[in-house]
Formats: structure tokens, sequence, C-alpha cells
């Protein structure tokens, strides 16, 4: 089956090459997708600019009618869905079904805000004058979207929120996750939203990606993956207005006041969601020395309960990675971190796996400054402690690593940990809760200046991104100037 792109109302089999969509849950060959070049952006872009007076004049209960549309859609085809995203990704079949379920929301929410966005009147020094703010789109936007969150990122971060915005979007997915993303959009294509509005291009980052940032037509770009793409997304887009949520490493950080058992079971239970594979995933756990023992037993017990198995059975709580640079990414870190003396606790349970991704869940202790376990991101299923001895050595650590997007402190003195969270630059802090807690009216993001991007996506924050101020100004004259 060729999963085709999406453009102007039409699908599309593009102008370059095929490729096989295998499955990591066992290698099966379940489709191809085309390689879009160039040419099939150019005409996505056009076709986008062509119709993109078609959203932006229509009144926000008009566009959030089409929103609801698009998530009746998607909840009529959950089951279908999900299924495909699992055989395509990896990921247990419940997280599947959560994934697709949180995308129809992110419609619906959309839809919601996108009403009582009010404009503001701004005062006048000068009494015969008016000055009035309101939001606008901002014309064509370039979408590309990473491959571990394929539907819920894409929709949450960036289409719900632009096409309420007002915005026509040409969207670019992750290759290895193009297969769901051409299903989604026969969700689209049931509903009222005009031709060309919402566009799908399939290819490769260095060529489609790369052409639709450059395209002297999009207005603005919104990625979400790895630092380096992003950085080079950034260089080439110039003056156009970017949106990106890039690497993460943040620290957990586990104060000698902590609740360990608590943290324990919020660091297990969210370490292994999506086998690691998120950007806000608990990277690495930093544990004040005298609890750490305490700590890496509690850990111990409770990963004896993270089943690795088939993602369609119910009962599995981690699939396999979703590809093999992951595996090997995880294997490195790893190993240097043995090399340079850190103490893997858990143990694998010997059995074959049908593809080299399944990757059994870790906890490597004794963690130490240079190793990349703490410096780099790791994204897979793993769980570093890194012990230390006082708040300077503390400090030192939290600022060995250049990412700056999520964080997490564990204290049962509340108003400790508050003061250490508002002391820590990161684009959002956790108390007592996992690094990768949200919900999708959370504004998200990287601090300024990081390696983990710039901007901020969930709800209003990625309306308000996706949109620009307009201001006019009314000078009132004649009958209606006062005297």
């Amino acid at each position: 089956m060729l999963y085709k792109m999406y453009i102007n109302g039409e699908w599309h089999k593009g102008n370059g090459e095929e490729q096989n969509v295998v499955s990591p849950v066992n290698g099966e060959v379940i489709g191809q997708i085309p390689l879009g070049t160039a040419e099939d952006v150019d005409l996505a872009v056009k076709a986008a600019d062509a119709s993109k007076h078609l959203i932006e004049n229509m009144t926000v209960f008009e566009r959030a009618e089409i929103l609801n549309q698009i998530a009746d859609a998607v909840s009529k085809r959950q089951q279908e869905l999900a299924e495909l995203l699992t055989r395509e990704h990896g990921k247990p079949i419940t997280e599947a079904l959560g994934e697709v379920a949180t995308t129809a929301q992110a419609f619906r929410e959309a839809g919601e805000q996108i009403k009582w966005m009010n404009s503001e009147i701004i005062p006048t020094r000068d009494k015969n004058k008016r000055a009035f703010a309101y939001r606008r789109p901002k014309g064509v936007y370039g979408v590309i979207s990473p491959w571990n969150f394929p539907l819920g990122s894409a929709s949450t971060y960036y289409i719900a929120p632009g096409l309420a915005a007002g915005n026509a979007i040409v969207w670019v997915p992750a290759t290895s996750t193009s297969a769901v993303a051409s299903e989604f959009m026969k969700c689209v294509e049931e509903t009222d939203l005009p031709k060309g509005i919402l566009n799908l291009v399939i290819g490769r980052g260095p060529v489609a990606g790369d052409a639709l940032v450059v395209h002297e037509r999009t207005s603005a770009i919104g990625f979400t993956g790895s630092t380096k793409t992003g950085e080079i997304i950034h260089s080439r887009a110039g003056a156009k207005s970017v949106l990106l949520e890039l690497g993460g490493n943040g620290p957990t950080i586990v104060f000698e006041d902590a609740d360990i058992e608590h943290a324990a079971t919020s660091l297990v239970d969210a370490s292994f969601v999506n086998a690691g594979q998120i950007c806000t995933s608990t990277e690495r756990v930093l544990v004040h020395e005298s609890v750490a023992d305490g700590f890496a037993e509690a850990l111990m017990e409770r990963i004896e309960n993270i089943k690795l198995g088939d993602p369609f059975d119910e009962t599995t709580v981690m699939g396999p990675v979703h590809n093999a640079n992951t595996a090997e990414t995880v294997a490195d870190h790893v190993k240097d971190a043995v090399i340079k003396g850190a103490k893997v606790l858990s143990k694998t349970c010997g059995q074959e796996w049908p593809t080299e991704m399944y990757v059994e869940p870790v906890i490597v202790d004794y963690v130490t400054k240079e190793m990349k376990l703490n410096t780099e991101e790791t994204f897979g299923p793993i769980i570093p402690i890194v012990r230390y001895k006082d708040k300077d050595e503390l400090i030192e650590l939290i600022e060995s690593s250049p990412y700056r997007l999520s964080s997490a402190v564990f204290s049962r003195n509340t108003e400790k940990a508050l003061k250490f969270a508002e002391s820590l630059k990161f684009g959002f802090v956790h108390i007592n809760e996992a690094s990768n807690y949200w919900e999708t009216q959370i504004p998200a993001g990287g601090t300024a200046g990081s390696a983990s991007g710039y901007g901020r996506s969930g709800g209003r924050a990625s309306i308000e991104e996706m949109s620009e101020v307009c201001t006019v100004i009314l000078s009132m004259t004649g009958e209606n100037k006062d005297e």
C-alpha cells in the first residue's frame, strides 16, 4: 500500500522515489511512502498561499466548527489510526490509543481557545485617537514534526492551533512515521476545510524539509526535533518567524528530604513511557548521596513491573524503540558509563526479540559529570543516577548539560522546593512530579539561548506564537472629533 501525500485537496504520489515502511515491532514491511521533492513542496506551498485567504477571512467560530469536525473524524477512526501508529512506531497500543485521543482533544481545545482570545483597546494620550490591537495569522506556516508523537505533537503544537489562528499549513512529518500522517489526512478530507489550507508533503528533511524552510512564500516555521536539526533550520529560515522545541536532558533533583518511595514511583512510571523517547523524559537523576542507596533500591523494585514485549498485547508496558539509531545510542551511552566506572543495576532477561529495537529498561548508578548519560540526550529507556554531596556540586551538575527544557524537584519541604524551582533556568519545572508530566493547555518550551529551542507550545501559547499582533490607529476627525 502506498501512503500518499495530500496537496491542494488531492492525493499525490509525488515526483520522487518510494521507500518501504518497516515496522520496528517485527521488521515487517507495512507499505510504502513517496519521497517528495522540492517540486512537491513548491506545489503545496503555492496551494497554501493561494488558499490562505479562505481561512484568514473566516470568523473564529467558523474555524472552530471545522476543528471540531476534524476532531470528530479522528475520534471515529481512533482504533485504526492507533493500530497503524503502533505498527509504524512501536509504542504500545494503549499509548497509541491515548495519543490519538489527545490529537482529537487538541482540535477541540484549539477551537474553544480561539473563540475567547479577545483583541484589546490600547489607551492613547491623544483623546481623539483610538488604538486597537488584534491577532492575525502569519500566512503560510511550515510545520516539520517528529516521530516520537507523530500525531500528538504535530496536532497539539502546530496544526490545531495553527488552523485556529487562521494559517494555511504545509506539513512535513518525519519520514519514519509518515504512513500514519497520511492516514490522518483522510480525517481532514472528510471536513469542510477548504482545499489547500492543510497540505501534507512526505519527504526527507534535507530535501522536503529544507525546501519548505527556504521557500519564499512560507512566512513561519515550526519544528520539534533534535537540537542539531533545529540549528540548521534556524540558520536556513533567515528572517522568518521560527518556533523550535529541541532536545532535552533536564535534571530530576532528589533532595535528602524527599519522599523516596514517591519519587521512585513517579520516575519509573514516567521514564519508560514511549520507551523514554520524550524530550522531557527523565534523562538524569541527581540524588543526594545520603538517600541514593535507598532510592536506587526503590527504583529496582519498581522496574520489575516494566514489561517489555509485543506492543499489541495490552499488558505490555513498553514496546520497542522506534529505530536502530536510538537503540545504538542507548548502548553507546551505557558502555561509555560502564567504562568510566558506573554500575548497571538492572539485568536483561535474556529473551530473544523479533528486532534489535527491543531495548530493555535499565538503571545506571554512579554516573558522573563527564559521562554521556549526564551531558547528552539519550532519548531511550534508561534512568541514570548521579550522586551529589552538597548544593555547590548540585549546581555544577545542573550546569554541565546545555539543555534547558524541563526539570523536576522532589522534596517534602514545599517552600524549599519552590524557591529552588524558581532559581532553575528551565522552560518548566515540576515539583514532586516527573519531568515529562504535561497537559495540552500548559505552555512548554526551552529557555532562550539554550540547546532546547525557542518559543512556547501548548494551548493559547501555540496560538499566540502562530499569529502576530496587528495594531490599528484611528484618528477621530470631523464631527466625530472632540472639540
